[in-house]
């Protein structure tokens, strides 16, 4: 039970990031959602200390998508996050 607790309340902070990026980033002229990591964490106020995990758990899941393993604060600012949309990675 708690693993299917866990699994819901990641699929929540995933969702809760994707409508961030969504609301905060620009969409391109491909269409898709665009956010600068900085921006991103900036932004991020209320679990900012878990973005990281829940950026690496959603690029797992094919929501978004960023260039390198891990992403470091002040290192990787100018790193670009891309919000896949049409995803539905059935975390609910």
């Amino acid at each position: 039970m708690r693993g299917k607790d866990a699994h819901a309340h990641i699929g929540k902070e995933m969702e809760e990031l994707c409508f961030i990026i969504r609301n905060t980033g620009k969409r391109e002229q491909d269409g898709q959602v665009r956010i600068t990591f900085k921006k991103l964490f900036d932004r991020y106020v209320t679990i900012s200390n878990k973005l990281v995990g829940v950026l690496l758990r959603a690029r797992k899941y094919g929501l978004v998508d960023f260039e390198g393993e891990m992403l470091w604060q002040g290192k990787d600012d100018s790193v670009v996050i891309t919000l896949f949309e049409d995803k539905d990675p059935g975390i609910s």
